[in-house]
């Protein structure tokens, strides 16, 4: 997906500076750039203002050989001052066909990247772990850092950004792994390398300014479902306190049980030529090269949260409607053209009702009189990312949480026109955009007072768990009585009763689907 031009980061001539220094000035750059000592062994970083950029961070041991579809396992401590200026492997991934410039990847990606503006001791900042989205099998930590800082870290907030396994690598049940599991994990390993990273920020980031006492989770997409686990895991309590969840689903497709996710693992050895279940068909499985396990999921991906009794014990939104979730402060929404990342998966009228049961003629009466192609696109919007936006919202709020939906609907500029509405996770420019346009000029008009007023709220929240603050449009609580979102638009507000009717039929659905109930 494109973004805005004036809000996509692109990179700042100053860093190539460095290629063309004399050896001298470089040993004296060297020398003064901020060292930090973590638990595991000194880290050397880039200088950035009284702050510094440290990459590619072991939090975890690399997942090789006999950990290959393991839990995490505690990274090894290092010597001397281990070099930190570069990024760290991208985790197991299909390359884009035609891509040349593709970063280096590998089993070993259990890195982080950490950005502060101020390294001095006792800082105390609120924290941001950005989790990465790309539906689970594509995406790393480098996507807000490879071409510029986000402003928010200027404005004072410790950035960090973890890989985590993605793919059949971070996805896989079966019987084989069932039996050799430790800790009682399996499936869910790119959930565990998250925990394992929210744990490395716990016992580390006060070293580099963050306050372990105030951090904020934050995704899109799968990254977006990612926070959704998270709070719904029993395990990383208290690594977190306040969940920030965007286009990330969590009513509909967004757990498997360990049956269905074992009849998976084993239709997968099957088709990269192993059978069985016993220990001879593990090493077989683990002795598979990363391109013979890419080879072995050519569809369109299929990859999700696990119920495996240990990390998740049930369905995400069934723990959130059982107020079983952390108690921490929440923020779901989602954009109004949703519809745009169906496209890219195929997801046509068809198919969501071989898949889903969703018929298109029983959903007209909630949608009224629209033509065939913008009934789908709208059904598509609300069918995953609407109605768990608001959905996911109205349940946390039940427990007395603070509880904020939003669903973005400002079209930048120069797209107005061309685009049926926000594409999926068009969000995020405005809230991750520079300080500046790095394209040539300022961000201008109404782009940059959007890009002004989200970076506000959620600074906000990141800092205070309420949004709210002088100069900014009241940003109502949610509930699921009033269903007042914030409504971002040129006209930015809180709207009573958001798309009740349409969203009748979805509750109705997930009600039918788990047995919940969305009243009190």
């Amino acid at each position: 997906m494109e973004f805005p031009r004036r809000l996509r980061q692109g990179v700042s001539a100053l860093a190539l500076l460095g290629l063309f220094l004399p050896m001298s000035v470089a040993a004296v750059r060297a020398d003064t750039a901020p060292v930090v000592d973590t638990d595991l062994g000194k880290l050397r970083g880039e200088t950035h203002g009284k702050g510094g950029i440290f990459k590619g961070i072991p939090f975890a041991a690399p997942p090789v050989g006999l950990l290959r579809w393991q839990a995490a396992a505690p990274a090894a401590p290092w010597e001397g001052v281990r070099d930190a200026t570069k990024f760290g492997a991208i985790c197991t991934q299909p390359v884009p066909p035609g891509a040349t410039d593709a970063p280096a990847q590998s089993e070993d990606c259990l890195t982080l990247n950490v950005a502060s503006p101020d390294l001095s001791a006792g800082s105390k900042l609120p924290v941001l772990v950005s989790i990465h989205g790309g539906a689970y099998f594509v995406g790393s930590n480098r996507y807000l850092m490879d071409k510029g800082l986000p402003a928010l870290v200027d404005q004072g907030v410790v950035l960090v950004s973890p890989n985590y396994r993605i793919g059949r690598m971070g996805f896989f049940a079966h019987p084989a792994l069932a039996a050799d599991a430790k800790d009682g994990v399996v499936g869910n390993y790119w959930l565990s390398d998250l925990i394992a990273s929210l744990q490395w920020v716990r016992r580390n980031i006060a070293k580099f300014g963050g306050d372990p006492d105030n951090v904020t989770i934050l995704g899109c997409s799968a990254g977006g479902s990612a926070v959704n686990a998270l709070t719904a895991s029993p395990v990383p309590r208290g690594l977190f306190h306040r969940a920030s969840i965007h286009s990330g689903g969590g009513f509909f497709n967004a757990t498997r049980t360990m049956e269905v996710a074992q009849q998976q693992g084993l239709a997968f050895a099957r088709r990269v030529g192993v059978e069985g279940s016993d220990a001879a068909a593990l090493a077989k499985l683990r002795a598979l090269t990363p391109d013979q396990v890419l080879a072995g999921d050519q569809g369109p991906p299929e990859f999700g949260a696990i119920i495996d009794g240990k990390l998740l014990n049930r369905q995400l939104s069934v723990t959130f409607a059982r107020g079983e979730m952390a108690r921490v402060p929440i923020i779901s929404g989602s954009t109004s053209n949703e519809a745009s990342v169906f496209g890219l998966m195929g997801f046509d009228a068809k198919v969501l009702e071989e898949r889903f049961a969703i018929k298109m003629d029983a959903l007209k009466p909630a949608y009224g009189t629209l033509d065939d192609k913008e009934m789908l696109r709208q059904v598509q919007t609300d069918f995953i990312f609407t109605s768990a936006a608001m959905g996911m919202a109205g349940l946390a709020s039940r427990t007395g949480q603070p509880a904020y939906g939003y669903h973005f609907d400002y079209v930048a500029q120069e797209q107005r026109g061309k685009v049926a509405g926000v594409p999926h996770c068009g969000d995020m420019p405005y809230i991750f955009a520079p300080e500046g346009d790095r394209d040539g000029g300022p961000v201008q008009g109404k782009d940059a007072e959007i890009a002004r007023m989200m970076q506000g709220y959620f600074l906000n929240f990141i800092r205070t768990g309420d949004p709210n603050g002088t100069g900014l449009p009241v940003w109502p609580r949610f509930n699921l009585e009033s269903a007042s979102p914030l409504v971002i638009a040129d006209q930015t507000a809180g709207v009573s009763g958001f798309r009740a009717t349409q969203l009748v039929p979805w509750y109705a659905k997930w009600s039918a689907e788990t047995g919940e109930t969305l009243s009190r």
